[in-house]
């Protein structure tokens, strides 16, 4: 009888076991098969790279420029996530939990049709429309774009009054262009945006003004204006940067003993673009000027100009995001003050290449 009821107990708990493994399974099943649920995308772009440094061919080489994973869905009606990691960038570990190559790991929640929070970690509100582009988007960026830290881990609040957009932002402000060392296990980040559509979108705006704490008592205050022109076919986007932070730009100068100093940057960034459908060539316009506070002079200057031809052939929906490209870019830099002994650098860059982002599930 013992061995009977021994029988009876194992064959209800393997039915138990099998039931609940059939459900996970479904689960499962139901999460990997809904679109809405899961979405995985590969995104790349591989470009052959020419660059020539003051008239001496630097570079010839093929480079995988962006290479990464998207997961992005919605797990119930009016919450949504999105995990964004980068293969080709070093997995070291923040702080914060996060690798540095996880660009977004967060859940935003809608509470009614004009609140929405954002948790875990996110794009910062640079808030200009470079910052906006996904950066395999991006041929030749300004200094700011290039330097600043994009991603940070905290809680965005968004309200959002018919067309318009107003972010409040919560971050870690712990990067060393930010946090004095000893203080950065404390230090936030708070950004105010104004996301903006004026004459039924002739004109967008993303607004912007931002503090980093560095420690106790000091604040970095970053002010940045992205506007945006639309007429037909036509966009025109003006972005304008302007702050304080840290800085280490020694590989820049050719000093490897400067280490990070007390700067004003500013940056502008000009872009006139032309949708022809298929065809999409653009041409764009950086400024960039550094000031160093400590040196009390100026550093350098820069002047950056690119023209870029897109060419999307395909209009299918799962090759409409595959495109070709070639681009020319050029940046000089003069410097100045301390560094007014070295030799301007003007650097020309050739790129063709191709792009594509798609839906792997």
């Amino acid at each position: 009888m013992k061995k009977l009821y021994l029988l009876a107990f194992l064959l209800a708990g393997y039915v138990t076991a099998w039931s609940q493994y059939r459900e996970n399974q479904t689960d499962m099943d139901r999460l990997l098969w809904n679109s809405e649920k899961l979405n995985i995308l590969f995104d790349t772009r591989v470009d052959l790279e020419n660059i020539i440094n003051n008239h001496s061919s630097d570079e010839f080489s093929f480079k995988g420029q962006i290479v990464r994973i998207w997961l992005v869905g919605e797990i119930y009606p009016g919450i949504r996530y999105r995990v964004r990691h980068r293969l080709n960038k070093l997995q070291t570990p923040e702080r914060d939990g996060y690798r540095a190559a996880t660009d977004h790991a967060w859940v935003s929640f809608d509470a009614g049709k004009r609140w929405t929070f954002t948790v875990g970690k996110q794009s910062v509100q640079i808030s200009t429309f470079e910052n906006d582009y996904n950066d395999a988007d991006v041929y030749l960026g300004s200094m700011v774009y290039y330097t600043f830290d994009g991603s940070m881990t905290g809680v965005n609040t968004a309200f959002k009054p018919g067309k318009q957009e107003f972010n409040f932002q919560v971050t870690n402000s712990d990067a060393p262009i930010f946090a004095n060392e000893s203080h950065k296990y404390r230090a936030v980040a708070f950004n105010f945006m104004w996301a903006g559509s004026l004459f039924n979108d002739v004109i967008r705006t993303r607004w912007r003004y931002g503090t980093f704490q560095h420690n106790k008592d000091k604040f970095y205050n970053w002010l940045t204006l992205g506007t945006q022109l639309n007429i037909g076919h036509f966009t025109t986007e003006f972005d304008y940067y302007e702050g304080t932070r840290q800085a280490d730009y020694g590989d820049l100068v050719m000093a490897d003993s400067l280490g990070y100093r007390y700067v004003h940057d500013q940056s502008i960034s000009l872009n006139l673009k032309y949708n022809f459908g298929k065809w999409r060539p653009f041409v764009k316009g950086i400024w960039d000027k550094r000031y160093d506070k400590e040196f009390d002079d100026t550093a350098y200057r820069s002047l950056g100009i690119q023209g870029v031809v897109e060419f999307y052939p395909f209009t299918d929906a799962r090759l409409k995001d595959l495109r070709f490209h070639a681009a020319y870019t050029f940046k000089s830099t003069d410097y100045r003050g301390a560094f007014n002994q070295l030799p301007n650098t003007n650097v020309n860059t050739f790129l063709v290449g191709m792009r594509w982002i798609f839906k792997v599930k």
